[in-house]
């Protein structure tokens, strides 16, 4: 007796309906694109659990109870925060635009970059300058440089990427 022969099933075409030549994401642009996923993910899985925990009601109580003021803490708070509402915008560009493959995106995407560069300097001084007896001085500008300096790299680094990197350029511009 012979054991019965296994159906062949038929091999699936590696394109699977792209064309021939059609640029992958990968790399670093499939890494940033994933670091843009969980920036995007993360604060509304923080909404999302607010809201299961409080409800609708007790979330937008809470939410607007710890903004509203005109304290140092909630001044510090609202000023914390604006570099991290710009970074979850270019997060959720980041992800659009690269889902449409949108030909702006290898332009709008490192201008937001720059734009949360210049928030989150504003908001780091400012924040200096609220809790500072005597408001922000030479002293904070040297503390805060270094760490300035790096992120302006960092945003620097993304924009050239973005400029002349080979697979940022062919991705968007199929």
């Amino acid at each position: 007796m012979t054991a019965p022969s296994t159906p062949q099933v038929p091999l699936r075409s590696p394109t699977s309906g792209k064309p021939e030549g059609a640029p992958r994401l990968g790399g670093a642009l499939a890494f940033l694109f994933w670091c843009a996923c969980g920036i995007a993910a993360l604060p509304l899985a923080g909404l999302f659990t607010l809201i299961s925990a409080l409800g609708v009601t007790g979330a937008r109580s809470a939410l607007f109870d710890s903004f509203a003021g005109a304290g140092v803490a909630q001044q510090v708070l609202r000023l914390g925060l604006m570099p991290q509402v710009v970074l979850f915008c270019w997060a959720v560009a980041m992800v659009v635009l690269t889902v449409a493959r949108a030909r702006i995106a290898v332009l709008v995407l490192p201008w937001v970059l720059v734009l949360w560069l210049a928030t989150t300097g504003y908001s780091q001084f400012a924040i200096r300058d609220a809790i500072a007896p005597d408001g922000a001085d030479l002293g904070a500008f040297a503390a805060l440089m270094p760490g300035l300096l790096a992120q302006a790299a960092g945003v620097a680094a993304f924009f050239g990427y973005f400029r002349e990197g080979a697979r940022p350029q062919s991705f968007y511009r199929r």
